[in-house]
């Protein structure tokens, strides 16, 4: 395990990174940057606190004590210790503020060394066939050994989707030349989370009708390597700013960012899959399931701060007995609760994958997912409706610390059993979190976190046995008197064979066995 001083030493590497259009001579001391730099410096550094060992470090196969993001669970009760850990990060980080930290990011790693074959198998080269195979293995070895921050880089720029062939016309990363000494790749990689503060960029595709082999690359690559810039959005951080006005704003912004790449080399030991749009269109999505994995946990305790803020508040301003808001605050309550119920749903039909990981269901973690983003704004808006116009004008510190008007200001905002200084504190916090261009990023980010809401139903659609003549309708068939339905589940399999994304019966066998097959939502089916 690597310590926070070590991590931030790790940034100063020469990397190109340029934040709101100012190229940054070093992301630890620039005030646009330092406040995250500081904080996953100060997360480094909590895993090596004897207080936080039990829940933050593990002991790994070679008798090291590791950190906890590198834990591979192989048990429902190792995937539990993985979700206590999560828990824990995200109180840590101010009710998970920062949504992907490396504990968020190194697990797309996973799926990758819990089946390698099919990454080395399934590339295919313009040139001679090159050997892949211990690639995986080797970088994992790296990243763990090191104790690195990698983050993923999977999602290509936005191109003409009206047209199949515009594809392949976008400046997205593709192969320029297959070479004895590695590939030679240029373009864009479109987004990535906290790509300034990292080290490696794993870098994929999350497959898209029209794609190309040449676009089709999966690497593992260190930051700094050579013709590799890093285009960040403007920084949100407010690092001068006074805490108690801007709580959360204060302590940093994880960056979002593009990544152009100007003819880099990347040698053939940091390759893991070439050329096979095919593999990009089944294999990839199942990374992030470990990634939306970490989301769910966040997003219930997301729900869990909520709630406490409304109880809070609502205490404070004396209406927490009334009739209207204990309804509403139900709602809340339920709303917490029914993201939990997923959770653990997730973990407790969860199945073992062909490497012998403990894989919770991904059916309960994208419905879970999807719930959370159906009824985030809603829950949001109760909250605000709670607050008033206090949530709109709050004095500062320095107007509540004003000998004259600061001690009026305190007799008229007080609350009941709280003071005026301590209510302010509960509409500041709901303003930056919900109201701001620091919250507003937020949110989004959780909007678009790896799949759209709609693309989470499809997902649905795309990797399980939900067909016509599937277990799923076989009690209504019975009911109805229908017999044989072979013909109708024919029809229906080649309509979904001829369209862009193929239903699961005609995935591959390796893709499949990362899926939870049965079981879960038809008892006929057991």
């Amino acid at each position: 395990m690597r310590s926070g001083k070590e991590y931030l030493e790790s940034l100063r590497d020469g990397r190109k990174v340029y934040v709101g259009g100012e190229l940054i001579e070093d992301v630890t001391t620039h005030p646009a940057t330092k406040g995250y730099a500081q904080a996953i410096a100060g997360y480094y550094d909590l895993h090596l606190d004897p207080k936080n060992q039990e829940i933050a470090t593990f002991i790994d196969k070679h008798g090291n004590r590791q950190s906890m993001h590198w834990f591979l669970p192989r048990s429902k009760e190792d995937v539990v210790k993985r979700r206590q850990y999560c828990d824990f990060l995200c109180r840590h980080f101010k009710g998970g503020i920062f949504t992907r930290p490396p504990a968020g990011m190194n697990v797309v790693m996973f799926t990758q060394v819990d089946d390698q074959k099919p990454w080395s198998e399934n590339s295919r080269f313009s040139g001679k066939k090159r050997d892949l195979s211990g690639n995986i293995q080797r970088q994992w070895e790296e990243v763990t050994s090191q104790d690195l921050a990698i983050s993923p880089m999977f999602l290509d720029v936005q191109f003409d989707r009206g047209r199949e062939n515009a594809m392949a016309e976008t400046p997205m990363l593709k192969i320029i030349e297959e070479r004895d000494d590695g590939i030679l790749v240029r373009g864009w990689k479109a987004i990535g989370t906290s790509v300034p503060f990292v080290n490696h960029l794993l870098i994929g595709n999350l497959w898209r009708p029209g794609q190309t082999p040449e676009q089709t690359v999966y690497a593992l690559v260190p930051i700094a390597t050579k013709g590799i810039s890093v285009v960040a959005r403007k920084s949100n951080a407010q690092p001068d700013a006074d805490p108690y006005d801007r709580p959360l704003a204060t302590i940093g912004d994880e960056l979002d960012a593009m990544v152009y790449f100007d003819d880099v080399l990347i040698p053939w030991d940091r390759v893991q899959h070439v050329g096979n749009p095919d593999h990009a269109k089944w294999y990839p999505q199942r990374q992030f399931d470990w990634v939306h994995l970490e989301t769910q946990i966040r997003h219930c305790v997301h729900a869990e701060l909520m709630v406490g803020l409304a109880l809070l508040l609502t205490q404070s301003l004396g209406t927490s007995t009334n009739p209207v808001v204990q309804a509403q605050l139900a709602e809340l309550i339920r709303f917490r609760e029914t993201c939990r119920a997923f959770m653990i749903a997730a973990e407790e039909t969860g199945f073992a994958t062909p490497g012998g990981l403990f894989k919770p269901n991904n059916i309960y973690i994208d419905f879970g997912r999807a719930y959370y983003l159906e009824n985030q704004n809603k829950m949001v808006n109760l909250l605000i409706d709670f607050c008033g116009r206090g949530v709109v004008i709050q004095p500062s510190r320095k107007e509540l610390e004003d000998p004259y008007i600061g001690p009026k200001l305190s007799e008229a905002l007080r609350g009941a059993e709280i003071s005026a200084y301590d209510r302010i504190k509960i509409f500041r916090q709901i303003s930056e979190r919900f109201l701001t261009e620091w919250g507003n990023r937020h949110e989004m980010f959780e909007k678009f976190n790896g799949t759209p809401l709609y693309l989470i139903n499809l997902l649905t659609m795309q990797r399980t046995e939900y067909q016509v003549d599937g277990p799923l309708t076989e009690l209504a068939r019975q009911v109805l008197g229908f017999g044989d339905t072979a013909e109708l589940g024919k029809r229906a399999a080649e309509a979904q064979k001829n369209s862009h994304y193929a239903n699961v019966r005609f995935q591959p066998e390796y893709v499949k066995a990362q899926d939870q097959r049965d079981g879960y939502m038809s008892t006929a089916a057991e």
